[in-house]
């Protein structure tokens, strides 16, 4: 589980001036994009029509993360910002902690999509925050998260407190949503898949909106709660202002029905997102596991990974040189060559959604086509392989330019 700097937390719950609302709101742009290379990483590295169940999965991570970094930039713009995509990709080196807010403990690296870099890595981005007594499927005893008091919140607190932060903004100053220029935010619904729990055209007209944009952050990543006070279940409450009900895909909820019996798991998380499909720790889980995610009558968490296979083939995958950098390369080498073209490509990508959300959202378009792009010359990287004969290495796509 990914964790913040309790400071950040604490300033937004207590009311913050407009720049630091600004700030916060770059935050979560920075935070989402810093997610996408190791995703983009361990994608890049299953080979050609293997391991495609799996492959699917990711993919859908990717776009989410997509999706929620358009979320956060969408809010940023609606009250008054812009963020930097070309500044902030440029800003990320592996292995790290992510952006310098995020706690040291957990080092994110870029490497192929391995059993080893699911479980250390990526489900540990994802972990949702559990309590002392939840039980999290494929887990055989409860592993709250661990609490330090006044060093480190989760994300899913971060959230929750920039939208405290609006709430109190919006409260005290009228103005805020006052100017949203929708005219610079990208209309979710040309680019994404449908996504019922966030706003109309994922744009950000007034603090409801910010609430339901928010709400589907933390659901399709962390998954949705379900305790006291928790209202992800109504999938984000409002939207434009009128009060809306959940519709919930009911095989992902916590109640279900068994033999005419009604079952409650007694977890506050499940697997649910809102939309029809799992948080990105539970599909990270299937993965792992190598099975799909069922209910489960038997397991504590009501939930098991006990379905349909889902094969993760590890020689089907490209053994990456791990957390590489164009400079990891000899120059003049294919090797170079391959991973030079690769990071032009994804600076392009990068110049490309910075012109998104500056102004020109039709540029997206543009950006499409070179994450098509990013795709091929990937591919075209794996195919060097580097460290002797005697090794089984091959470059890897790099998103870094020196270490």
């Amino acid at each position: 589980m990914l964790s913040i700097r309790q400071n950040i937390i604490d300033q937004l719950l207590k009311g913050c001036s407009l720049e630091e609302l600004k700030k916060a709101a770059n935050t979560a742009v920075e935070l989402e994009l810093s997610t996408i290379p190791p995703y983009l990483t361990g994608l890049f590295s299953v080979m050609p029509g293997s391991n495609q169940r799996a492959a699917a999965l990711v993919q859908s991570i990717v776009t989410e993360e997509m999706l929620h970094m358009t979320l956060a930039a969408n809010l940023l713009i609606a009250i008054g910002g812009n963020p930097d995509i070309v500044a902030i990709g440029r800003s990320l080196s592996y292995p790290t902690p992510l952006p310098d807010k995020i706690d040291d403990d957990l080092q994110v690296g870029l490497a192929a999509l391995t059993k080893r870099q699911l479980k250390n890595v990526f489900m540990a981005i994802e972990r949702p925050e559990t309590k002392p007594g939840e039980i999290l499927p494929g887990e055989d005893v409860p592993q709250p998260t661990p609490v330090v008091p006044g060093e480190f919140g989760s994300i899913g607190q971060f959230y929750k407190a920039l939208l405290t932060a609006l709430t109190i903004a919006d409260a005290s100053n009228p103005e805020l949503f006052a100017n949203p220029r929708l005219e610079q935010q990208l209309d979710i619904s040309k680019w994404f898949p449908p996504v019922r729990t966030a706003p109309a055209e994922g744009k950000i007209r007034n603090l409801d909106d910010a609430a339901l944009a928010i709400n589907t952050i933390v659901a399709q990543g962390e998954g949705i709660q379900t305790g006291s006070g928790s209202h992800a279940n109504e999938e984000g409450l409002y939207q434009e202002g009128r009060s809306r009900k959940a519709h919930l895909n009911e095989s992902i909820l916590p109640r279900h029905h068994q033999g005419g019996k009604k079952v409650v798991s007694t977890n506050e998380i499940h697997p649910g997102d809102g939309d029809g499909s799992y948080a990105h720790y539970f599909k990270f889980g299937e993965i792992f596991h190598g099975r799909e995610l069922m209910p489960d009558l038997e397991a504590v968490s009501g939930w098991s990974y006990n379905g349909a296979p889902v094969q993760l083939d590890e020689s089907q995958i490209y053994n990456f040189l791990p957390n590489a950098a164009v400079s990891d390369y000899i120059p003049g080498s294919a090797a170079s060559i391959a991973a030079q073209r690769f990071y032009d490509a994804y600076q392009m990508l990068l110049t490309s959604l910075d012109q998104v959300f500056n102004g020109k959202p039709a540029a997206m378009d543009k950006a499409l086509g070179l994450m098509y792009q990013l795709k091929l010359q990937a591919h075209q990287v794996a195919q060097c392989p580097v460290g002797g004969n005697a090794s089984n290495l091959v470059a890897a796509p790099p998103f870094m330019l020196t270490h």
